[in-house]
């Protein structure tokens, strides 16, 4: 009686265990790749931030308007992270030529030089997963 109370506990310990393991790990024994992991490198994020009082309106508007009247229309994606509107432009500016992209680089931070509160950040991941 006391070995197969010991058998049945030491199998219900190795069940728990193994369904307790995170994708990533499971991932790892199966040899795949989580699904979730793929992160895409961008080769510009403008992210406005907040401090207690929303985004900045004029800098955003601005910039809204320089993307919408650019003649290549470059696309990205917009990721809302915060709960005042805090967002993150991410772009690819695979649309445009290097030259391009510099200069579309070097007017968004002319666009945002004037606010502490909106950086700039060039060939990085997002950092934000979005709410």
């Amino acid at each position: 009686m006391k070995i197969l109370f010991l058998i049945t506990s030491v199998i219900s310990f190795a069940c728990i265990s193994l369904s307790c393991k995170t994708n990533k790990e499971q991932a790892s024994v199966s040899g795949q790749t989580p699904t979730h992991s793929k992160e895409v490198k961008y080769r510009i994020i403008v992210s406005f931030a907040s401090k207690g009082a929303g985004t900045s309106y004029p800098e955003r508007i601005a910039f809204d308007k320089y993307i919408e009247s650019h003649p290549k229309k470059p696309a990205y994606k917009s990721i809302t992270w915060g709960r005042e509107g805090e967002t993150d432009y991410c772009f690819t500016l695979k649309e445009l030529s290097k030259k391009e992209q510099v200069e579309f680089i070097a007017e968004a931070k002319k666009l945002t030089a004037s606010n502490p509160l909106v950086s700039i950040n060039e060939n990085a991941m997002s950092q934000h997963k979005g709410r």
